[in-house]
Formats: structure tokens, sequence, C-alpha cells
């Protein structure tokens, strides 16, 4: 049926055997397969740095590349930019997770809209 192989980190996956077997597979099987290989990848655990994407939204978040400028500005969540002196462009990466990153500002603005009843 399948084939367990490790991914990028660490995790087993299945992967169908064939083009024959994929399309046997309902629309349901390869959902819960799909959510099989991304809870192994949490279970992993989160990188501690993120870099902003370049379209869409960041993977973990689901926070779009203005939405994390917008909220490192306000000082919602710790950024930093890597690069050489002298250099003008460079990376900005957001943290993820820990005291002031961006998975504690969700947290908070969660608690917030607790608090005021939004959320419920």
């Amino acid at each position: 049926m399948s084939t367990d192989i490790t991914s990028k980190t660490g995790g087993n996956a299945p992967i169908p055997a064939g083009p024959a077997e994929l399309a046997k597979q309902s629309t349901t099987e390869r959902r819960l397969a799909r959510l099989e290989t991304l809870l192994a990848e949490r279970q992993a655990g989160l990188p501690v740095w993120v870099r902003s994407p370049k379209s869409g939204t960041e993977h973990y978040t689901g926070f779009s590349r203005a939405k994390l400028y917008e909220g490192a500005a306000k000082g919602h969540f710790r950024s930093v930019s890597i690069r050489e002196p002298g250099q003008i462009k460079g990376t900005r990466l957001f943290l993820l997770s820990g005291t002031n990153s961006v998975l504690a500002f969700i947290e908070r603005c969660e608690t917030a809209a607790t608090a005021e009843g939004v959320g419920k």
C-alpha cells in the first residue's frame, strides 16, 4: 500500500505506491494523510526564527509579509535584520516562539478577545 520514508524533519511520511493507488484514495484519505504529515512535522518542533514570505502567508502563523513587518514595527514581537556592515540588503527574521514572539502575540490577542467575550 504505502512506503514509509524519512522526511526532512525526521518524521515518517506515507507515500502512495503509484498513480493507480493515488486514484483509489478518497479525498478524505488524502487529507488525513496530509494531516498526519503536518502533525509529524509539528511534533519535530517549531523553528525559533522565521522569514517573511515573498507571497501569501507565513506557514506557522498565517501572517502576511505586511502583517509581520507591521507587528515588528509596533513592537508586538521581536525582529532582527541579518546583514553585513555596509550592505544594503539583508535577511529579516521574526521570533516565532518564546517571550515577545509572534506566537506569544497571537496568544495575547486571544486572551484579550476571550476576556472581552469576543472569542467565545
